[in-house]
């Protein structure tokens, strides 16, 4: 009756199999991936509300051994194409003690098993029994252990304990062999993993202390071959202290391209990074973030592919080519002659200079990669000072202060094509439209389409000109058959056609008001561009087949600051963006970073270039620098991958009724993401960046004059409260979304403070902040003509009612309501069949009460038509059903555990709330944060215990006839979107997992359990 559907949760554990397969366990579920197409071939849900920690392969019997916490799991991998099945589980076993290694010996015939209390459990895989018991000299606890050998007679145990000891011992079945060889101290902190190098014999520790410590074994004759013997014999020194995290590490995994060469080994970090440690000298090589705003949980190092595959608390899996992950640095191009500034760079695609820099006293210089020395070719004092520059790597246009134009051809030596004196009038603008032609922008916004090969004397092509704005020139513009797009410094993009001056079209400030960067034309899809902005947002726009009118299609937040250029690379698209102060080159289908360079921030002149290698040209401080890797370290054809999700646990989600059910959730990072479900995952449509905390609720509704637009609000932290319009096209993989931002209200408002410093705050109003009060939850009341009200819990005891409307955009504090005298944690609205409006509340008192909120008057309190005390404590969760007329269910979870169904009569005529039954059942072992009534008299609740259990309802009898364990921890809730026989419920918490629950079947057996019977918490 409740089948899992789709998973995006922590990533905990990784092995790559030969010759081309990807193990991941993703919370309960081991999944297989192809490396080579990045396809998910299958998945198997093995472990019941549990996490992969450890996965191990057996080439010779084929077999995958997957443990977490107490359950382990042997599997079968058939890599036969044919295979029906290729994962199949052989055997499930359980353990009193918590798993925390494992591995087959003796070619598979024993399965050795590290618990942790440094005891080792050998069993015969034949049999299937316990055979033997060995328990190390020391009974600590064991935060993270290694079973080294391949035999029972040379098994060997490194254990890290709570107290920052590595044990160094013998698992023998014989007691004079069982002995303690070393005690390795050092870490301040737990252990939390342990790896050995047996080329080079060192051991590598990471702890709580965030630190990472190599220790050597050393031998003052030859070194044994048994295993047992070399660590009996060696002296094991302290040789390396590595600090590089800024919180805890996790993990380590060593990375040699072949036994000759030296090893690199890979931390992993609390802090998302991962350090890059050589391994003899103990230098740190680089670090990069490689789950940003989340811990890297796991990593594996693929020596046939020379890649590096990293899993994280974001659900993603994501792969680094090792070119990539060795760090450049950038090289300093001194110009030959002191005290020339340089101004612009410009890099060529062809001809003997590769680099073209131009000086403030307009010299203009090349460089020559093979003498690796500049060269003085070609000077004009117009070229100084307030020129600007346009480039498309053969031909280098520039626009003078005193309206004079330069055209340049890269050759064998800088050839200068010709020159055009327009006015005498500072050029603001200089672009390379089309073949043969460009375009030059003047004073007031006057813009000139002009032949480069015509001379002085020639007259503009077409002639246009910009709308009136305070930087009344284009940014960029592209050119298509007979029409211009350009975008401006406002951010507004223009649609132009050769026989108009004025724009066919205008989206005014579309990318905010801080520039319109780029536009690219799409060259898969025919008539679709994409524009990108200082916003850090990228726009799909379709162009109409006459060609006079531009229909956006999507508005898509990156999460990046700055986008400054759009870049087609392996047919894909990447963004050219700046973050603070590096460089980032995105990938838009990886979803992630290639590269990084500090540069110093945006403002500047630069050029990027991928012709032979990656090429990253700027200017900072007044010198000229390098940057270049490879062009396979950056721009690999390896697999992309899986993308995550929210980077912090997920406190609401909602669904979105579209053609194909999406789901939108807030979270604890501060974002909002609109997806799809995809491959039993979740793809990220948009990325939504409006509030500065945590997101703690959210209520979405269809608006019923604007089809495919949903109004979405949002609340939480810092008593935020964010009003947006999503507008939904598509279906499929061509879904489009556009994010419109309606108004944002702070409860304590905004203060414009005087100062002496305008240019601190250039005018601008300053939040006060409100750290004290928060929202719990929202919902939504239609008022019709546009006109909502805003329904918000908040925990200091009031409940705020804002009045929304959407034509003036404008949202104000309408009535606060107060009862509870506690922390409100939440609300909702529900419509009787007089046409009323309800609303319930609840409090952390467990106190239920219902309001009439039909006719408001601003200002004027109300109070309630009465209150239930249904339970001990908060209520976190409710939902209700009208019976008929008048009598109503109400179905609550509390955190006092109790699931409770209520039953009253309510009626706004007579203001009178009417007691009439109430049945209160203990089903979980941990309070509830979610339930739902769904139809056919059925019901749902979840709960941090990670049960959901699906109810048969008889008035106000429960009867449970499903329960199933869901994979996601620290569940804050869930939600439903009914469908005609089967329900799609989605539950969030540490990620989200989407279920779908079969209503047309009325009576089934437990599905995890072994009866259906109710569950006492207390022997749960």
């Amino acid at each position: 009756m409740i089948n899992k559907l789709h998973l995006q949760t922590h990533v905990t554990a990784l092995c790559i199999v030969k010759p081309h397969f990807l193990l991941e366990g993703c919370g309960g579920f081991l999944n297989l991936y192809n490396l080579d197409s990045n396809q998910l071939l299958e998945s198997l849900n093995i472990f019941r509300g549990a996490r992969i920690h450890g996965i191990q392969y057996s080439p010779r019997n084929e077999t995958i051994v997957a443990f977490g916490g107490k359950l382990l799991a042997v599997v079968a991998l058939n890599g036969s194409q044919s295979a029906v099945s290729r994962l199949n589980i052989l055997q499930k076993s359980s353990e009193t003690d918590w798993i925390r290694d494992a591995k087959f010996v003796n070619n598979g015939d024993y399965l050795v098993k590290l618990t942790s209390h440094n005891k080792v459990l050998i069993q015969k895989t034949a049999s299937k029994a316990e055979i033997i018991e060995v328990q190390g000299e020391e009974q600590c606890i064991l935060y993270c252990g290694k079973i080294l050998g391949d035999h029972l007679s040379q098994l060997t145990i490194l254990a890290g304990t709570v107290f920052g000891n590595i044990l160094v011992w013998a698992a023998s079945t014989s007691e004079k062999d069982n002995c303690l060889f070393h005690r390795l101290t050092g870490h301040n902190g737990v252990i939390f993993s342990i790896n050995y190098d047996e080329i080079s014999q060192t051991i590598i520790s990471t702890s709580d202390d965030r630190s990472v410590r190599s220790w050597s074994l050393l031998f003052e004759d030859d070194k044994p071959s048994n295993l047992w013997s070399l660590f009996q014999r060696a002296r094991i020194q302290a040789k390396h202290e590595l600090y590089g995290h800024e919180a805890r590490v996790w993990n380590s995994v060593v990375m040699r391209r072949n036994q000759c060469e030296p090893a690199l080994v890979a931390s992993l970090g609390e802090d998302s990074r991962v350090c890059l440690w050589d391994l003899t000298s103990g230098t740190l090589v680089s670090k990069f973030d490689a789950h940003p705003g989340t811990s890297v949980w796991a990593a594996e190092w693929d020596p046939l592919r020379k890649l590096l595959v990293t899993a994280g608390g974001d659900g993603s899996t994501r792969i680094w080519n090792v070119n990539h992950l060795q760090e450049t640095t950038c090289r300093q191009l001194k110009l030959p002659e002191e005290g020339q500034v340089p101004r612009l760079v410009a890099i060529t695609s062809s001809g003997s200079y590769r680099y073209l820099v131009f000086s403030q006293q307009g010299i203009i210089y090349g460089w020559n990669p093979d003498t690796q020395l500049w060269t003085s070719l070609f000077q004009d004092e117009r070229l100084g000072n307030g020129s600007v520059l346009d480039s498309d790597g053969q031909t280098i246009i520039f626009g003078t202060r005193t309206g004079a134009v330069f055209v340049f051809v890269s050759g064998p030596s800088l050839e200068l094509l010709t020159t055009h004196q327009l006015e005498k009038s500072k050029i603001y603008s200089v672009h390379l439209v089309a073949s043969g032609q460009f375009m030059a922008c003047l004073d007031n916004g006057r813009l000139l389409l002009l032949n480069i090969f015509d001379g002085n004397d020639s007259e503009p092509k077409t002639r246009f000109i910009l709308p009136e704005g305070k930087q009344r020139w284009p940014s960029c513009i592209l050119a298509t058959q007979s029409r211009f797009m350009m975008g401006d410094r406002e951010g507004s993009l223009h649609l132009y056609s050769t026989k108009k001056e004025t724009p066919l079209q205008s989206f005014v400030n579309i990318h905010g008001k801080n520039g319109l960067t780029d536009i690219k034309s799409d060259p898969i899809g025919r008539n679709l561009y994409y524009t990108s902005g200082k916003d850090g947002r990228v726009g799909l726009w379709h162009l109409t087949d006459d060609q006079n009118q531009l229909e956006l299609l999507s508005l898509t937040n990156t999460s990046l600051g700055w986008i400054a250029r759009l870049r087609w690379i392996n047919r894909q698209l990447t963004y050219l963006a700046f973050q603070s102060d590096r460089f980032v080159v995105w990938s838009s289908h990886q979803q992630r970073s290639l590269m990084q360079v500090p540069c110093g921030g945006g403002h500047r002149s630069w050029d990027f270039d991928v012709t032979s290698d990656v090429t990253f040209l700027f200017i900072k401080d007044k010198h000229i620098y390098e940057h270049r890797r490879p062009l396979s370290g950056v721009f690999s054809s390896s697999l992309a991958g899986r993308c995550g999700g929210h980077s912090k646990s997920v406190c609401r989600g909602r669904f979105i009724g579209f053609h194909e059910p999406l789901i939108l959730t807030g979270s604890e990072d501060t974002t909002m993401r609109l997806s799809r479900l995809d491959q039993r995952s979740a793809q990220s449509l948009t990325i939504i960046t409006k509030h500065v905390s945590s997101v703690r609720a959210l209520a979405v509704q269809e608006l019923k004059d604007r089809p495919g637009t949903w109004l979405c609000v949002s609340a939480g932290g810092r008593a935020q409260l964010s009003v947006g319009l999503l507008t939904i096209a598509g279906q499929g993989d061509q879904v489009h979304v556009i994010h419109h931002d309606v108004r944002s209200h702070f409860l304590r408002g905004w203060l414009r403070r005087a100062t002496n410093k305008p240019w601190v705050n250039d005018g601008h109003p300053s939040l006060i902040p409100d750290p004290e009060t928060r929202y719990m939850d929202v919902d939504v009341l239609d008022r019709c003509d546009s006109n909502f009200h805003i329904i918000a819990a908040c925990s200091d005891s009031f409940i705020r009612i804002f009045s929304l409307a959407l034509d003036g955009c404008r949202l104000d504090l309408f009535q606060e309501l107060s009862f509870h005298n506690c922390c409100v944690l939440q609300v909702k609205v529900v419509a009787d069949a007089y046409g009323n409006s309800i609303l319930f509340s609840t409090g952390t008192n467990g106190q239920l009460a219902v309001w009439n909120i039909t006719s408001l008057e601003e200002d004027k309190g109300i109070e309630p038509i009465g209150s239930l005390q249904a339970h001990q404590s908060g209520i976190n969760s409710l939902d209700c059903q009208w019976v008929d007329v008048d009598r109503m269910l109400i179905l609550t979870g509390g955190d006092d555990n109790a699931l409770v169904c209520t039953k009253v009569e309510l009626s706004c005529e007579r203001n009178a709330l009417k007691f009439i039954d109430q049945q209160k059942q203990f089903p979980h072992a941990a309070q509830i944060s979610g339930v739902a009534i769904l139809s056919n008299s059925l019901c749902l609740s979840v709960s941090l215990d990670q049960r959901l259990i699906l109810w048969k309802r008889l008035d106000t009898q429960l009867t449970c006839l499903s329960t199933i364990c869901c994979d996601v921890s620290d569940i804050q809730g869930l939600d439903v979107f009914p469908g005609v026989t089967k329900t799609l419920v989605m539950v969030y918490g540490q990620g989200i997992q989407v279920f779908e629950v079969d209503e047309s079947i009325s009576v089934t057996q437990n599905l995890e359990y072994p009866s259906a019977t109710i569950v006492d918490p207390l022997s749960a």
